[in-house]
């Protein structure tokens, strides 16, 4: 699967009691994405690409989900914590 990085801040609708939160739909760019199926689910709490010594507050804390949209499209965005917000990774396309 090819893939388009996006990297960009976006806004997240979710419900409150669902298991994991999963997001319900995004808005990127003025538009609403609304979500038809999470595919997948996953956190990441590694350092990156730093370049020094690795301390324990020095870690990234991101949940990741791989999301379908009602209109067919498959994206992943992620959950960057504490109190960073919600980011579009990327854009997942079908092989030629």
């Amino acid at each position: 699967m090819k893939t388009v990085f996006i990297g960009e801040p976006i806004s997240v609708e979710r419900q409150d009691d669902l298991p994991g939160r999963p997001p319900l739909a995004f808005t990127w760019r003025g538009e609403r994405h609304p979500v038809a199926r999470v595919e997948a689910t996953w956190h990441d709490a590694g350092f990156g690409p730093l370049r020094y010594p690795k301390r324990w507050w020095q870690r990234r804390h991101r949940t990741y989900f791989q999301v379908t949209t009602a209109g067919g499209r498959m994206y992943e965005l992620y959950l960057e914590r504490p109190q960073r917000g919600w980011f579009l990774y990327r854009q997942l396309l079908p092989e030629d």
